[in-house]
């Protein structure tokens, strides 16, 4: 029998709550506990907790003078297992579940005692910020988790059993979910995968008086603390060297800088300069390193999506280059890479998302597409279009190279969605059913479908019907590097001056 508790910390989120608890609502679960712990709250969210309660028996409030956010979840979990609870759900008072997310993830969680799903950005007020975090591997364990936090809190979901004897530690302010998953993980739980979208992560604008060099140590105290635990059991499997833990954390430490910059008044990047100075990090940080800092400063420091549209970027794009300029003269990256990151983020703020919908808008990909669309050589963006062309309820055939067959297995779980790992079944079966599809590729699949053409006559592929997502890609990157090499020409022309005026 499962029964699912869904643990709600609440510290005055009065305007909020009740929206996520009607989120609960819309779950198709038999079983299921709703437990909100007021946090110390001082406004009316433990009243319209209680009203809400009164209707609805599988609410319970519990209120307690305030320990944080570690410390209300840890007293929720507590109070979930007396109730005799087969699994845990943490959703904080602001944040919202997609309809069906608990079902899919209670079948996920039956294969490893854990699972987890994509989720949505969403501004302060609930609208999309049309920014997505789709899984990133089928199956997350210790070795992928200690790259990066692999999803938000509440689009995570565990059994008791796998949660064991473990809590949050109360001792940390920020990160202490991660913290949790890495312990966890080293125990041996794995999060396994499902293919949806299955929350709404609420972002808040960063306050200026947000700590981030405070957050940045917080986080180089976890990950090394899981480095060293690791070790003894860990370090014949995975990269557990003083390397991997530098560049990671050296990644997270150039995240909060770049967000240090971004806010700082009258172009004074030395706070920033200080934070990733006393990090660790490894010996250079390249252009592509600089321009993902810059996408996820921009959009949770902000909480607006890193777009180029000739108006938005203005807020951002001087600071962010100055911020570049002071990394390359404390020699944290190579010489002109600023310049180089300039057109890498003009690539990277171009949302996968996006061009995975103008590759199939070209492929006339309706709803249905009898012709079929055939996708080959893309690794994860196989994932994006084949999720998003079987929204479209468009027959999909899909040759890559997966890095596993849990891989090709989460693929195949989207409806219309067939995954071949090898041509030897593939080319027969594009060439019977699929004689007429478009065809999506990346540089691999390119060469792939060539091959088909070259060795099949009765697979040979029309050059008219394949299309190429990194020209999709660059074509988008370009236009939003003229639109930046727009924004930055005062900046530029400002500083030929400063140059040129006598000392």
């Amino acid at each position: 029998m499962t029964r699912l508790a869904v643990i709600i910390p609440m510290f005055n989120s009065a305007p909020t709550v009740a929206e996520t608890i009607r989120s609960i609502h819309s779950q198709a679960i038999d079983d299921l506990r709703i437990l909100v712990v007021n946090d110390g709250s001082t406004d009316s969210g433990p009243a319209i907790v209680e009203d809400l309660a009164r209707a609805d028996p599988r609410i319970t409030l519990i209120s307690q003078s305030n320990r944080g956010l570690a410390g209300a979840r840890n007293i929720g979990i507590e109070a979930a297992l007396k109730t005799g609870a087969t699994h845990l759900h943490f959703l904080d008072a602001d944040d919202r579940m997609r309809p069906g997310a608990y079902t899919a993830l209670l079948r996920a969680a039956s294969a490893t005692g854990a699972a987890y799903g994509g989720y949505a950005l969403v501004n302060d007020s609930g609208h999309p910020l049309n920014r997505e975090s789709p899984i990133s591997a089928p199956l997350v364990g210790l070795d992928e988790e200690l790259e990066w936090n692999r999803a938000a809190t509440h689009a995570r979901l565990l059994s008791a059993t796998a949660l064991g004897d473990h809590r949050f530690d109360e001792s940390l302010p920020v990160c202490e979910d991660y913290d949790l998953w890495l312990r966890l993980e080293t125990r041996g739980v794995q999060f396994t995968a499902v293919e949806s979208i299955v929350a709404d992560y609420r972002l808040r604008p960063t306050s200026l008086s947000k700590k981030f060099a405070d957050m940045c140590r917080v986080y180089e105290r976890i990950t090394r603390r899981a480095f060293d635990a690791a070790r003894p059991s860990w370090e014949s499997r995975i990269d557990l060297s003083d390397a991997r833990l530098n560049r990671v954390v050296g990644h997270s430490a150039l995240m909060y800088a770049t967000m240090d910059a971004l806010i700082a008044e009258d172009e004074d990047t030395d706070r920033a300069a200080d934070l990733l100075e006393s990090s660790a990090r490894p010996d250079h940080f390249s252009p592509a390193d600089l321009a993902q800092a810059a996408c996820t400063a921009v959009l949770f420091g902000s909480c607006a999506a890193p777009v180029i549209d000739g108006r938005s970027e203005r807020a951002w794009l001087p600071h962010l280059v100055r911020w570049w300029d002071r990394c390359e003269r404390e020699r944290w990256c190579e010489p002109g890479a600023a310049e180089s990151a300039i057109l890498e983020l003009a690539r990277k703020v171009v949302h996968p998302d996006r061009i995975a919908h103008a590759l199939l808008d070209a492929a006339a990909v309706s709803t249905p597409m009898p012709l079929g669309l055939v996708i080959v050589g893309l690794d994860r963006n196989s994932r994006r279009l084949a999720r998003l062309a079987s929204q479209r309820h468009t027959r999909t055939l899909i040759l890559d190279a997966f890095s596993s067959t849990a891989e090709a297995a989460l693929l195949e779980s989207l409806p219309h969605v067939q995954v071949f790992r090898d041509e030897s079944a593939f080319a027969p079966t594009v060439a019977q059913h699929f004689p007429h599809a478009r065809w999506i590729t990346g540089q691999a699949g390119r060469a792939a479908a060539d091959h088909l053409t070259r060795t099949s006559r009765s697979a040979a592929i029309d050059p008219a019907r394949i299309d190429d997502w990194t020209r999709h890609r660059d074509a988008l990157g370009e236009s939003n590097l003229n639109i930046m090499l727009g924004a930055l020409n005062p900046l530029r022309a400002s500083r030929t001056t400063l140059q040129a005026s006598p000392a």
